[in-house]
């Protein structure tokens, strides 16, 4: 504890009114380039499967679970710390992401409830970790949490669309998730800066 008093590198810091950096604002620096890479990553991810529409299926649970593990990953990153919601969502979008990465040969319906689960679960996780943070700027990323539970919904009810529609789907939720990202991360390093 003293470590933090004597050394104000390493002090708690609040850097915007909902992230609070446990390393000061040397920590926050890093942290907006990971957030804003990843989100990078996501959005060229979503154009690829949204130019490749005709891919085999191979390629959309390929796709799709790069996408989910990217996107549980960045959840261990994003927020004012690791709340229940986040790391839920974390969790389970990296557990769908390898399975689908290491079972790439399912059917399109275990693909869409492998998916539709993941997007479910995370977009309701996200949007009640968002609600009771009640920090600012809640309501876009409960909206895209609710976004992408709805999308989680269309996987399960209707598991069977063609390749076409799942990979338009994920590229879209991809491309939104991707562009979220990269807000947060430049709200972040306004912050910082």
């Amino acid at each position: 504890m003293d470590d933090y008093r004597s050394d104000p590198d390493r002090r708690p810091e609040v850097v915007d009114a909902t992230v609070v950096v446990a390393g000061g604002r040397q920590a926050a620096r890093g942290a907006w380039g990971l957030v804003l890479a990843v989100g990078i990553v996501a959005v060229v991810f979503g154009v690829l499967v949204l130019a490749n529409l005709w891919a085999s299926l191979h390629l959309v649970a390929v796709f799709a679970g790069l996408f989910l593990l990217f996107a549980g990953i960045l959840q261990f990153f994003i927020g004012s710390g690791a709340t229940t919601g986040r790391v839920v969502a974390g969790v389970v979008a990296v557990v769908a992401g390898v399975s689908l990465i290491a079972w790439p040969g399912a059917s399109i319906k275990t693909v869409a409830v492998i998916v539709g689960l993941a997007f479910l679960i995370s977009g309701v996780s996200l949007a009640v970790a968002v609600v009771t943070a009640r920090g600012e700027g809640r309501g876009a990323v409960a909206a895209l949490g609710a976004v992408l539970a709805v999308v989680g919904l269309v996987f399960i009810i209707w598991p069977g669309p063609t390749v076409t529609l799942l990979m338009s789907l994920v590229g879209l939720a991809a491309v939104v998730f991707g562009i979220s990202a990269i807000i947060q991360a430049l709200s972040l390093r306004r912050a910082v800066r």
